[in-house]
């Protein structure tokens, strides 16, 4: 049910996260948060749980395949392909490597199973926080994201002669 949720949050997110930038994708990984904490709460019944793990998958996979065309615009255009490769790259260690450390360690330390999904609404809040001060940032440049700032290469596009002139 994660996977089926991010499919149907990328199609549902990804127009909506790419008209209202990072303050729709914080709302959305605000929405993980909850989703996510309500996976280890509602344990007593195996349709609240399915639900919860639809949203989380709605809310963290659909918000995060979304946001590659925030990624995408955010970058110049020198360095878009490599930003954003870079970004997606991390991404994927950091969802592979984060979640196999930190329950190898929570359970080490003798955390309950809904307690290491709590933790995992704490990633969830700190990528919403994150998202949050990027929407700030894009703001503070007056009113223009990094996509409408012209690069040296965009400065240099012009009319092309015409041959014979």
């Amino acid at each position: 049910m994660l996977q089926v949720g991010g499919v149907v949050g990328t199609f549902a997110l990804g127009s909506l996260i790419d008209r209202f930038s990072f303050r729709a994708l914080a709302l959305v990984y605000f929405g993980a948060v909850f989703a996510v904490g309500a996976i280890g709460q509602l344990s007593h019944s195996a349709v609240l749980v399915t639900i919860a793990i639809f949203a989380a998958g709605f809310c963290i996979v659909g918000g995060q395949i979304a946001a590659n065309a925030l990624a995408a615009a955010f970058y110049p255009t020198s360095v878009k392909a490599t930003g954003v490769g870079w970004a997606l790259g991390i991404g994927r260690i950091g969802s592979i490597v984060g979640p196999v450390l930190a329950v190898a360690v929570l359970l080490g330390q003798k955390w309950s199973a809904a307690a290491c999904v709590m933790a995992a609404a704490v990633a969830a809040l700190c990528a919403a926080l994150a998202a949050f001060a990027l929407s700030r940032l894009a703001d503070g440049n007056s009113g223009k994201g990094a996509v409408d700032q012209p690069t040296s290469f965009d400065a240099k596009l012009g009319p092309a002669a015409k041959a014979g002139t």
